[in-house]
């Protein structure tokens, strides 16, 4: 059986993964098994090569990664499970130790949606002063400003308290720069060129990547605990209806899947819940 051990720091969880030499030993017998089957070598037909001949052609490195990759996610999964966890992100994994015949012991570090305290936002809300936009000569363009949903969600972080780990926020803005290489390289440039082309710099989009990700999960929580708090909810029919009035018929199919409908009731719920702090925050609600 595998044995866990599991420490919190604030909502981000590590796991100390200890799968017993038994199991790991029975593994690495059926990876190897299959691996020499899979061995080609001059003279002999495919799946014909002596086993003592086709363990020469192995390599240690690729059957232990073949054994992680059988045995990690199933024991992280079962920790899970076991603990009674909710991960919100993959896990990050570091093997702690292994040797060939022996128990195998990894590091599991993940993170849990974080506690909120979103304080009196009623009666912050309440306080807003209506922005007022002025024109080019400095004259405003309406006699009366209006609430906006940017001063909402400004005032709630300002009110809330949430700490979001850094193990999140290191996750998304990993994800931020993969997708901006992505996009870099379908323009054909190099990410050199492309921050020299923007008077970036590596580090200056890393540091803005960061502070957009904290901001961007803090809203995102702050926003899912009050939506909570005041019953706001995401019928289908609205996501139906959502679905129905995207132009693109592949983004449609997408979005249509489990997956999208679950992506798009979070998007409809926090528009409706910073909507409804607009309502609130003019004196309406």
């Amino acid at each position: 059986m595998v044995e866990a051990q599991v420490s919190r720091k604030g909502s981000e969880v590590t796991l100390i993964v200890t799968i017993p030499a038994k199991k790991v030993k029975e593994a690495f017998a059926i990876i190897k098994e299959e691996a020499v089957k899979q061995v080609k070598v001059s003279g002999f037909r495919a799946g014909k090569v002596p086993k003592n001949v086709a363990e020469k052609h192995l390599s240690e490195e690729e059957l232990a990664k073949s054994l992680f990759q059988e045995l990690v996610p199933a024991a992280y999964a079962q920790t899970v499970s076991k603990e009674g966890l909710k991960p919100i992100i993959p896990p990050q994994i570091t093997v702690k130790s292994f040797k060939k015949g022996e128990e195998l012991t990894f590091e599991a570090k993940t993170a849990e949606v974080p506690p909120v305290d979103p304080g009196n936002y009623k009666k912050t809300l309440k306080g807003l002063k209506p922005k007022i936009i002025y024109g080019p000569q400095g004259k405003p363009l309406k006699d009366e400003g209006e609430v906006t949903a940017a001063q909402v969600l400004e005032k709630l972080r300002e009110t809330a308290k949430v700490d979001v780990p850094h193990i999140l926020v290191d996750y998304e803005v990993q994800r931020m720069l993969s997708s901006l290489i992505d996009q870099v390289r379908t323009l054909g440039l190099s990410m050199d060129q492309y921050l020299s082309s923007q008077g970036k710099t590596a580090e200056g989009v890393r540091k803005e990547y960061h502070e957009n990700s904290e901001r961007n999960l803090k809203d995102e929580f702050i926003l899912a605990d009050v939506a909570k708090k005041e019953g706001i909810k995401v019928g289908p029919k609205e996501i139906d209806e959502a679905i129905d009035a995207t132009p693109d018929e592949k983004v449609k199919a997408n979005l249509g899947s489990e997956q999208g409908r679950a992506y798009l009731e979070d998007v409809l719920r926090k528009r409706k819940t910073v909507e409804h702090l607009l309502e609130f925050a003019k004196g309406k609600s």
